[in-house]
């Protein structure tokens, strides 16, 4: 069933932390992704996609481009493929980039049964953006159930409305397959933009757009986090992650981003 509305006060804290730090980043890196301060943190990088629609993992692509994949690394630079799948070298790989709309449910539901094994029951809280076309009520399938009165009270995190989300409150059941919305012919189930527990002992966070999700706790859950991340079997993929490690499209300085080559004036052009 739909998840409870908690309303922005249950997320007041990370807007307060965020304000509050004391020397904001001038480029995006794991540390300033995550409210406050951690003992560790790791990076789980969303799939790529074959054109079967089968998922494909960055180790993968690296290892079949002699690439490295590494805590910083960016899929443009291991997989020569832009973001739209353009081809930028000769040997890039041939599939389609990964999704930037959260983390898939099967990873997100291998990362919560790794933390529910980690740290004792409580209550979850899970972050929605608001300008999702579901969410905004712009779609023709399920929409969230919510008030005028709850719509209007929005955790908002950055200038202009682009960082609105709501608040609801739930468990680790919950963040592991969340649903946020349903009706008679269909439900909408995708991962948070952000969770945290009520001691907020972790966070996980996934930027708009973007391609990997962060997480931040203790030093024991991190390592399960990337000790769950290897061998054929692994739910996810994961790597520790530095809290200083730039996480733009600047920070991957092992893989070097292909250049397409310049065309001459005139060449290709019939006479």
């Amino acid at each position: 069933m739909p998840l409870t509305f908690a309303g922005s006060a249950a997320g007041a804290w990370i807007a307060d932390a965020r304000s509050s730090a004391p020397h904001p980043e001038e480029h995006p890196t794991a540390a300033s992704q995550l409210p406050g301060a951690f003992e560790a943190y790791a990076r789980l990088f969303h799939p790529a996609v074959d054109f079967d629609g089968r998922p494909v993992r960055w180790a993968a692509i690296a290892a079949a481009r002699s690439a490295r994949l590494h805590p910083a690394a960016q899929f443009a630079n291991l997989a020569a493929i832009d973001e739209s799948g353009f081809a930028l070298a000769e040997d890039a790989w041939e599939g389609d980039p990964p999704r930037t709309d959260g983390l898939p449910l099967g990873d997100l539901a291998g990362l919560a049964d790794v933390i529910a094994a980690q740290t004792r029951a409580q209550r979850v809280y899970l972050a929605l953006w608001t300008g999702y076309a579901f969410a905004a009520g712009e779609n023709d399938g399920a929409k969230v159930a919510l008030t005028r009165a709850e719509r209007e009270d929005v955790l908002t995190l950055g200038d202009g409305g682009y960082q609105d989300y709501w608040v609801f409150s739930g468990t680790l059941a919950d963040v592991r397959n969340p649903v946020w919305a349903e009706s008679e012919r269909s439900s909408e189930r995708r991962a948070p933009d952000m969770a945290w527990p009520e001691d907020r002992s972790w966070f996980v966070s996934t930027e708009l757009y973007e391609d990997s999700t962060v997480i931040g706790g203790s030093a024991g859950l991190i390592a399960a986090v990337v000790s769950a991340a290897t061998g054929d079997d692994a739910r996810f993929e994961a790597l520790a992650v530095d809290p200083a490690t730039r996480l733009d499209e600047h920070g991957d300085t092992l893989n070097a981003l292909p250049e397409l080559p310049l065309v001459a004036e005139g060449e290709g052009l019939e006479d």
